[in-house]
């Protein structure tokens, strides 16, 4: 029963294209249809089902805008350029290091090390690191998203200290937090972290006793977000000063 409403939610999802607001109001509604739907399955929290869902409509709510992004670089660079933006899963380039086994060792190669972070989701490009005769391959997300089914105290501080390290590794890099719904005490104040958003899709906690379904508005707003991000500066100092009055 699963795998057909699968196929039918998935090829609604392929058929939609674009980013209207008319689209996005279809893309929540199928997406509360499936949930609905295979929710009484027996999928536990622990089988990720449910968050591997959200993973695949935030493929699908971004994947015109990144057509279009990728269409606009290679016609700014002449067609010239190879790269392109990906989205999905991946694992996540944080930092390098060097670790040979002794001077010797060091003197031969620099035996470069990368630390990288399982996402769920990414926004992100391929980039190719040479030192020394020595190449890695590595990926750079522009816009890191964890998804969740809820999101408790302890899944919090894990997110957390996964947005320092994305960051250490791409400190242009929006970090999000995407849950159904939210778990953790009210005095518990995560501002402070590097986290950018954390979207809550059904607007309630996760004891609430009326469910309420995915909404709409959470959505766009995320979507908004993302968009801005990807289209405006990061670094041009001067440009953000003079058309925004904002540095950051």
């Amino acid at each position: 029963m699963v795998i057909e409403e699968y196929k039918k939610w998935k090829k609604i999802n392929e058929e939609l294209v674009g980013y209207s607001d008319d689209i996005l109001k279809r893309r929540v509604k199928q997406l509360n249809d499936y949930k609905e739907k295979v929710e009484n399955v027996g999928f536990s929290a622990q089988s990720k089902f449910h968050s591997s869902v959200i993973e695949e409509f935030l493929y699908y709510l971004f994947r015109d805008l990144l057509n279009e992004l990728n269409k606009k670089a290679k016609k700014d660079n002449d067609g010239k350029s190879k790269q392109k933006i990906l989205l999905g899963g991946i694992r996540a380039y944080s930092n390098l290091y060097f670790a040979p086994e002794n001077l010797i060792d060091f003197i031969k190669t620099p035996n470069m090390k990368i630390n990288v972070k399982d996402q769920d989701f990414a926004i992100y490009r391929t980039i190719l690191i040479k030192a020394d005769g020595e190449q890695k391959l590595i990926n750079v997300p522009v816009v890191s998203i964890e998804c969740k089914t809820y999101i408790d105290k302890t899944m919090l501080e894990g997110s957390i200290a996964t947005a320092e390290k994305i960051k250490n590794g791409n400190p242009y890099c929006l970090f999000l937090v995407v849950t159904e719904w939210y778990d953790v005490s009210y005095e518990v104040d995560p501002a402070y972290s590097r986290i950018d958003q954390i979207y809550v899709l059904r607007k309630e906690k996760r004891r609430s006793n009326k469910k309420k379904p995915i909404d709409f508005a959470v959505v766009k707003d995320l979507f908004e977000f993302v968009k801005y991000h990807l289209e405006r500066d990061w670094s041009s100092i001067e440009q953000k000063l003079t058309k925004e009055g904002k540095i950051l």
